[in-house]
């Protein structure tokens, strides 16, 4: 037998074997209509991805309705004379059947006629062509099953939902299909790849069929395979071309080289080894063949183009205006399988944060999304969205023919993860201990392989780890979810590896990257190094928790977590988690050693976390700073030593009688390097500033502020800039300049909300408030005093505001009020140990002062000297205008 000759494009629709009786232009048979004027078969008026000699072949047997056409005279009509075997028909009338829904066993509208040819056997309806259109047929034919093991079919429009034509029916996919048709335009080998229902399927579905080859497109779903070995007889039998075809790889390559085919082969990547093989052969052998696959993983092939597939459009991170849901590709998604479910839904505003709640959750994977539309008819949407922690029994509603892996979340990740080596399984589990993103690098250090990188590859192939368009690292969250159950089985056991040591390569990575923030962090901007250091804070809680909780029977586990905290005391104390941190500072502390260099770095990180935080008894720190210093001091700890000196100098102005600092600071000034820029060296300059204020001298604290300011600003200082004038706005008021000082501490506290750091910087906004309300009590006054009250509340810190709340009832002529206020002040000092600084003594000292010339005045002074019976609650109740 000679070669084939390579088939060229299809001849116009009317097939060249038509005899006189070809019917009208449009004809209509059961729900179809196919149209000869405009090349195009349609069901309900939807076009079929039906065309090319597929299509040909329905035309020419139409035109003979009723009369039996032998294979010849098909080969004849359709191919033109060219020598091309038996089995290309059998392979297009297979497409057509599959396009029609029609059943060779019990067929409406194509007979086979055995060892003869094929009969149009359904009646046609003749319609003027322009009415083909518009014809509404009344029935609707089932499915044609295809082989247990495999199916070749081609749905064309219809979706793994079975809704829509084409891409009619895709949501939020219209770039990744103009990109797949640019690529099946282009080249011979196309690879979709992506997550487990990340929608792989669907896409290739929609998008295949479109400017289809002349010998139609071929679907083979490989999902129920096994193994690979009968993959050549899989894709043979799928096609309809005989058992000698599926004999080998070859013998497929040769019965496959006279098409111009699409072969579509679905869910490759359990058995990719042999799809790779088969392919490679297949595409050497048929170059007329073109091959779309759809994979978890790349074929690895030359000419290979892979199309990666990433999750839905998701909202931005909103606050209190929730995005709608029209508007991002996920929430559509989700809303329109809700309709699916319950027809006439449509999301309330109030369903608008709980949908974006439910897309970020689930990451925007479709599968997930519509595992959780099935619930909303049950639960609503704040229900599903309130039972997301349970994701794994919540997401379990998948249409009953659905594919098994896809029948549950749970299934659809137990079908990604076990197709892991123990390796890569091991890798994904400890990395699913990190909370949110990482790099190259921290995935390599927990790892701690020589393959590490491989590993990590090996996941990002798979679409288990996301790169983001940065360049950073994430798990998807239901993939990490599923990752940690798996952990805490034990199911990726081998020596050395379980629960406990993947939590202590965490921590461990976690103390690197502290201990190494730690050494720079007094003379790099707070704003470079703590936002970093904020994005690890859940990992900092599990391992803090691990390390002092749940294995702390363990020595050394409990060192490395003493150790950590200790590094992190100071990201507690300047990052606005304040009274969570003084939480781990005690349990630590009850934890630590007596003695040894574990004990003297918790002792230094006490300190200096009370002197930042201003939380915590002052008296304690200053001891355990004491307690520290000597051991500092031996090791030749310079850095460390400085920093427990001026935190020492700063609780000292908080405790009475004061030592003398003298030694103090000449210490400091020995202990400076020649190489520290102005942020190491602004901690001596502050303290030298206080100094000035102390001694009364207002104008040289103030212009000692003013140069830090400038200093901190040219070293790119913007938060320690904040503090400077923080204190700069001080020295105002100390000199009576108090409408200059409300107009300084004005526009810094508008550059922290502009930054958006006001837990961070509560100080900042407290001063505010305070000196606003010394000098009135306006709207404008209150709503900066509800603000601050509101941010010290969340850490126990109201009793800073203590001395300016008494202003707020005297701005309002509650005389009476103001002094029971002055008296819980004084309260709360006493219960503290604190000596007031100059401001809040002066605050105070102006009040009494205003009290002892009203009209009752004797009356008043009584009130300061009583227990006033207030707590915080009662106290802003007092302020704030409910009568005491």
């Amino acid at each position: 037998m000679t070669a084939p000759t390579p088939a060229a494009d299809p001849a116009p629709f009317s097939p060249a074997g038509a005899d006189p009786t070809t019917p009208a232009a449009a004809v209509a048979f059961g729900p179809f209509v196919l149209d000869a004027a405009e090349q195009r078969l349609t069901r309900d008026g939807e076009p079929l991805a039906l065309s090319g000699r597929p299509l040909q072949v329905l035309a020419l047997l139409a035109a003979r309705a009723g009369r039996l056409v032998d294979k010849d005279a098909v080969l004849d009509g359709v191919w033109g004379h060219r020598h091309v075997t038996d089995s290309v028909l059998k392979g297009a009338v297979n497409t057509l059947r599959a396009a029609l829904g029609d059943d060779a066993k019990a067929p409406r509208y194509i007979e086979t006629v055995p060892r003869r040819g094929y009969r149009f056997i359904a009646p046609l309806r003749p319609l003027p062509a322009p009415a083909a259109a518009s014809a509404t047929p009344t029935a609707l034919p089932g499915a044609e099953a295809g082989p247990p093991s495999a199916q070749a079919a081609w749905p064309g429009a219809a979706d793994t939902a079975g809704k829509g034509t084409g891409t009619a029916g895709l949501i939020g996919r219209e770039a990744e299909a103009l990109q797949l048709r640019g690529l099946l335009a282009g080249h011979r080998l196309v690879t979709l790849t992506g997550l487990g229902g990340i929608g792989k399927t669907r896409l290739a579905l929609a998008v295949a069929g479109d400017a289809p080859p002349p010998d139609g497109v071929a679907l083979v779903r490989l999902e129920s395979l096994a193994d690979g070995d009968p993959l050549a007889s899989t894709v043979a039998q799928a096609l309809a071309l005989g058992p000698g075809a599926g004999a080998s790889a070859a013998a497929l390559a040769r019965a496959l080289a006279p098409l111009r085919l699409r072969l579509v082969l679905d869910n490759a990547e359990h058995v990719v080894d042999a799809v790779a093989a088969l392919v490679a052969t297949l595409l050497d052998g048929a170059p007329l063949l073109q091959v779309l696959v759809t994979s978890q993983v790349p074929l690895h092939l030359a000419g290979e183009r892979v199309l990666p597939l990433a999750a839905l459009a998701l909202p931005d991170d909103f606050g209190d205006a929730a995005p709608d849901p029209a508007g991002y590709a996920a929430a559509r998604l989700f809303c329109e399988r809700v309709r699916e479910r319950q027809p006439g839904w449509q999301p309330q505003r109030a369903d608008a944060a709980g949908i974006a709640a439910i897309c970020r959750a689930l990451d925007g994977v479709p599968l997930a999304l519509e595992l959780a539309a099935a619930r909303v008819p049950l639960l609503g949407v704040a229900g599903v969205q309130a039972r997301l922690d349970q994701r794994f029994t919540l997401l379990t509603r998948a249409p009953r023919d659905a594919a098994t892996r896809h029948r549950t979340l749970a299934a659809a990740l137990d079908w990604t993860c076990g197709l892991l080596d123990a390796a890569e399984q091991r890798a994904l589990q400890t990395l699913a201990l990190v909370h949110g993103r990482f790099d190259v690098e921290a995935a390599e250090s927990l790892l701690d392989a020589d393959d590490a990188l491989d590993l990590v590859d090996a996941l990002r192939e798979r679409s288990l780890i996301v790169v983001e368009p940065d360049g950073g690292l994430r798990l998807f969250d239901s993939v990490r979810r599923h990752a940690l159950q798996a952990l805490a089985a034990g199911n990726a056991g081998a020596a050395g590896f379980n629960e406990a040591a993947a939590h202590q390569r965490h921590l461990a990575w976690l103390r690197t990257r502290f201990e190494a923030s730690e050494a720079v962090e007094f003379c790099t901007p707070l704003l470079q190094w703590l936002p970093p250091l904020a994005e690890r804070v859940d990992d900092l809680r599990a391992a803090l928790r691990f390390g002092l909780v749940a294995e702390a029977a363990d020595p050394a586990v409990r060192d490395g977590a003493l150790r950590l905290l200790a590094a992190s005391l100071m990201f507690w104390a300047r990052s606005g988690l304040r009274a969570e941190g003084l939480r781990w500072l005690e349990l630590g502390r009850a934890a630590a050693p007596a003695a040894g260099w574990t004990r003297t770095l918790l002792d230094l990180g006490h300190g200096l976390f009370v002197t930042f935080a201003q939380l915590g008894a002052p008296a304690d720190a200053l001891a355990a700073l004491r307690a520290a210093r000597p051991a500092l001091q031996q090791a030749g700890e310079t850095r460390r030593e400085y920093l427990s000196l001026y935190a020492e100098r700063m609780l000292l102005m908080r405790l009475a009688p004061q030592d003398e600092v003298a030694p103090l600071l000449a210490r400091m000034r020995e202990l400076q390097q020649p190489d520290w820029g102005p942020l190491a060296r602004r901690y001596l300059q502050m303290l030298e500033a206080f100094a000035w204020r102390d001694r009364g001298d207002f104008a040289r604290y103030e212009s000692t502020s003013r140069a830090m300011a400038a200093a901190c600003r040219a070293a790119g200082g913007r938060a320690e800039v904040w503090a400077v004038e923080n204190a700069l706005t001080q020295a105002l008021a100390l000199q009576g300049r108090l409408d200059e000082a409300c107009a300084l501490i004005a526009r810094t506290a508008d550059d922290v909300r502009a930054a958006g750091r006001q837990r961070e910087q509560v100080q900042v906004l407290a001063i505010a408030a305070m000196l606003h309300l010394r000098r009135d009590a306006g709207a404008a006054t209150l709503a900066l005093a509800h603000e601050a009250v509101r941010l010290l509340r969340a850490d126990g810190m109201l009793w800073w505001m203590a001395d300016a709340l008494p202003w707020a009832a005297w701005h309002a002529g509650r005389a009476h009020d103001a002094a029971r206020l002055q008296a819980w002040a004084d309260a709360v000092a006493k219960a503290r140990g604190d000596t007031r600084g100059p401001l809040f003594s002066r605050l105070r000292g102006a009040l009494v002062d205003a009290l002892a010339g009203h009209a009752e005045a004797a009356p008043l002074q009584a009130l300061l000297q009583q227990d006033p019976g207030l707590d915080d609650d009662a106290a802003l109740a007092l302020a704030f205008g409910v009568p005491g």
